[in-house]
């Protein structure tokens, strides 16, 4: 009998382990998605809005996740919404406010990921987003810049050809430190040591030729993994199974 709940409890055990491979739908504070799907992971905003004190040069912002791994928002969150919010973004030397064809570094930085009921109408009007209705709900990602390389954001004032600005664009490495999908995302597998790295490219300029407030799209890739939880019941689950049916076999 020993042997048997030995050898059932090592292939609850490996089968648990190789679930991460093959891991179910996850659900974290309503976001859904699965660990498995060939895009894990990765994530679109169709809109976002960024901020440059002209006093600090500090970058600041907000927008919304509107694609998860693929899927749209009414898929991904059903009945709630992503949304973000990031800022300590200092510009390195230089001016606060970078001129066309400038390409500039900061450090510093962080980003703030929220899911809370869905209340912004239309995510692809710009006017609809702002600082209260992208900072409610519950803090689903808590994330800081990543300075292993001093640098944590390398930003662009691109140029139109005609001598003005034809948006901003920007890249950049966060690290998890919080929040309540902290545990899938803390994964340590991106680019020095990081979680997740974003690109964004801001085409509108509110104001011809002022680059201190641009609206424009994001983009976010890592790689998630299940909950530590979805194993442990699957392996638990596995191993009940096994004596259960030891027991109607004596």
């Amino acid at each position: 009998m020993k042997s048997f709940k030995k050898t059932v409890l090592g292939a609850a055990i490996a089968l648990g382990l190789s679930g991460a491979a093959s891991a179910s739908m996850i659900n974290v504070g309503g976001v859904m998605w699965d660990p498995d799907a060939a895009t894990d992971y990765s994530s679109q905003s169709i809109n976002m809005r960024q901020f440059i004190n002209a006093t600090t040069g500090e970058l600041t912002g907000f927008g919304i996740i509107t694609a998860w791994n693929g899927t749209a928002q009414n898929v991904f969150c059903p009945g709630c919404e992503v949304t973000f919010q990031f800022g300590g973004y200092a510009p390195i030397g230089g001016t606060p406010i970078p001129g066309v064809g400038d390409t500039f570094s900061y450090a510093g930085g962080w980003v703030k990921f929220f899911v809370g009921a869905a209340e912004i109408t239309n995510p692809s009007d710009y006017l609809t987003l702002n600082w209260a209705n992208t900072g409610n709900g519950t803090l689903f990602l808590d994330t800081v810049a990543n300075s292993s390389s001093g640098v944590t954001l390398l930003g662009t004032v691109n140029d139109d050809g005609l001598g003005g600005i034809s948006g901003l664009s920007g890249i950049g490495r966060l690290d998890v430190v919080g929040g309540l999908a902290a545990s899938n995302f803390n994964t340590n597998t991106q680019p020095n040591g990081s979680d997740l790295r974003f690109s964004t490219s801001l085409t509108y300029i509110h104001q011809e030729g002022d680059p201190t407030d641009a609206s424009g799209t994001g983009n976010l890739r890592g790689n998630s993994i299940p909950e530590p939880g979805t194993l442990a019941l699957l392996g638990l689950g596995l191993l009940g199974a096994g004596l259960a049916r030891r027991k109607s076999q004596a």
